[in-house]
């Protein structure tokens, strides 16, 4: 129902007042829900992974960058409107801004499942107890539909504003009545892409195989491949085609089969994955073969790169290749859209010079195979921190 609105955790109206970054009391806080995470016996490896993701040492070091560089408080109230496609990625949007010294309303989809409605629960739970009274006034998390008349509300009076979503989402959002002086901050659709040196590939071992493998399929199948930072597009780095680097690329899909096989692919994904790989095969031009590897995945190599690649999105294990000097490729590949660049066998150095040297208007973030998914303060090119806090300068 449009009307109902759900409280999920901490109060209906928070504390508006800032705080310096990474501030005590949100420390403590934080390393508490890491702790209770840690004691959750549920099946939801997303709820794990958040919680490993707050752990002390992790948030010391992402105080310890912006340490001495200069005084900043909070702005008051952020305001965070998350899609529901990437489970519990509400909670990861509410830490950067309490880190960040604000107070954070949390509007979670009615669509939102289980890892959302358990990560509530530890959530509310702890705001509960005494010693965290403090934080519970500052943090309140619900559920409702996106018209709701409290959701307009917030959009009108908060300070700043966080928006993960679809740019349909994301248009309709910036129509409606927003506070002038607030900040906002938006995450629209990405793709990403993956680089893998053909050579390299070939000279590993069956036990580094196997590893990157393991990491490739972090990379992806933790997330059915949505999270905008999963890569969709393989980029095979190499000379001309030979039947040895068809095999080769084979070996590779096998390997990533075999990490991937506790993977549920229920019928729902099958279908869905099927049909669309369907739909793919009659209008997407210049497909040289398909292959498919049990029902886990499926591949598409390409003779050209299209002029819309971002709108080639695989899901549940559907990627896109491409063979060719990655040098030549890029330049097709990296639309507006191109969020991350994961790579194994060429130099990170030479990827980020090339990307800065020829100007290109894609790539926010470059990092190794097994590390897309690593939220932080830095994405999309923004710094969340500047962005979500407030510099106070002075003269002498």
């Amino acid at each position: 129902m449009k009307d109902e609105i759900t409280y999920l955790a901490g109060v209906s109206q928070p504390a508006a007042e800032p705080l310096k970054p990474f501030a005590q009391p949100v420390m403590d806080f934080l390393t508490g829900l890491s702790a209770a995470i840690r004691k959750y016996n549920g099946s939801y490896p997303e709820i794990k992974a958040f919680g490993f993701w707050i752990r002390k040492t992790h948030l010391e070091a992402f105080a310890r960058r912006y340490e001495g560089r200069s005084v900043r408080l909070g702005r008051g109230v952020v305001f965070h409107m998350v899609s529901s496609n990437v489970p519990g990625l509400f909670a990861y949007s509410m830490v950067f801004g309490l880190l960040s010294g604000n107070s954070c309303v949390v509007r979670i989809s009615s669509k939102s499942g289980e890892v959302e409605q358990r990560l509530c629960e530890i959530i509310n739970e702890l705001l509960n107890q005494p010693e965290f009274a403090f934080m519970k006034k500052r943090i309140s998390i619900f559920s409702c539909d996106r018209e709701h008349v409290v959701v307009k509300n917030w959009l009108s009076q908060c300070e700043g504003l966080v928006v993960w979503g679809g740019d349909g989402a994301i248009k309709s959002i910036r129509k409606m009545d927003l506070m002038p002086e607030g900040v906002q901050v938006m995450f629209p659709d990405r793709y990403s892409i993956c680089i893998l040196d053909l050579e390299q590939i070939k000279a590993m071992d069956q036990k580094e195989r196997k590893e990157l493998a393991r990491r490739f399929v972090n990379d992806t199948y933790a997330m059915d491949q949505n999270a905008c930072s999963s890569p969709q597009f393989i980029l095979w780095h190499q000379s001309r085609e030979t039947a040895d680097q068809e095999q080769i690329r084979k070996s590779w899909w096998l390997a990533v089969a075999e990490e991937a096989s506790a993977y549920e692919i229920d019928a729902h994904k099958a279908v869905k994955k099927y049909e669309t790989l369907s739909r793919y095969a009659m209008e997407v031009r210049g497909i040289e073969k398909i292959w498919q590897y049990k029902n886990l995945i499926y591949t598409v190599l390409l003779s050209e790169i299209p002029d819309n690649p971002q709108k080639l999105r695989g899901k549940w294990g559907l990627f896109f290749e491409y063979a060719g000097d990655w040098r030549n490729a890029i330049h097709s590949l990296a639309v507006r859209k191109l969020q991350t660049v994961t790579y194994y066998g060429i130099s990170r150095k030479d990827l980020t010079d090339y990307v800065v040297d020829h100007g290109l208007l894609g790539v926010h973030r470059i990092v190794p195979v097994g590390e897309a998914l690593n939220l932080d303060f830095i994405w999309d090119g923004q710094d969340l921190l500047q962005m979500l806090s407030r510099e106070l300068f002075w003269e002498e």
